[in-house]
């Protein structure tokens, strides 16, 4: 006949281990690959305009970038302990296209992408002439009251000279 004791020994023991087991199973899914996401602000800009990739939860250390069919252009990154970290990319005039920009995190394993859009620079020459009209500044104030009261001055002068003249 098996004691009571024993099976209390027995019961202790398999909660352990499916207290173990349970334990082990919950790091096994908190070591599996990690959902991360970047941020671009903003979405479509000029050529020569900056880009801001933001992101938290993983600290990349490399960025690919590439241009449509074009081959990728792979940067170091060094986001530090910041977190939410933030890089900037400037593009240039002749950067115009969709481009995308891959965060690679190679210790938790994690990939983020973010596309964004280069675009052409204003070429409209009618579009200058009505901006460069419209950011001219009205004559001050004193400029129209000095023009008034030469106006009347010379006006009056006029008139006493002419007065004058009809009198004689």
């Amino acid at each position: 006949m098996v004691s009571s004791g024993s099976i209390r020994r027995l019961l202790v023991t398999l909660g352990a281990l499916a207290w173990m087991l349970a334990a082990s199973a919950g790091s096994a899914l908190a070591a599996d690959p990690q959902t991360c996401e970047v941020h671009v602000n903003p979405l479509a800009a000029s050529g020569g305009s900056v880009f801001v990739f933001s992101g938290s939860g993983f600290k990349p250390t490399q960025l690919t970038l590439q241009k449509e069919d074009d081959g990728p252009i792979n940067h170091d990154l060094n986001v530090g302990d910041a977190d939410p970290w933030e890089v900037t990319v400037r593009s240039r005039a002749g950067d115009e296209g969709t481009w995308s920009a891959s965060f690679n995190d190679p210790v938790i394993q994690c990939t983020a992408v973010a596309e964004f859009r280069v675009t052409l620079s204003s070429t409209d020459l009618v579009e200058d002439i009505a901006a460069a009209a419209a950011g001219t500044r009205p004559a001050p104030l004193a400029l129209y009251l000095l023009v008034i009261l030469f106006g009347f001055t010379g006006g009056a002068l006029l008139g006493r000279r002419v007065h004058a003249r009809a009198r004689a």
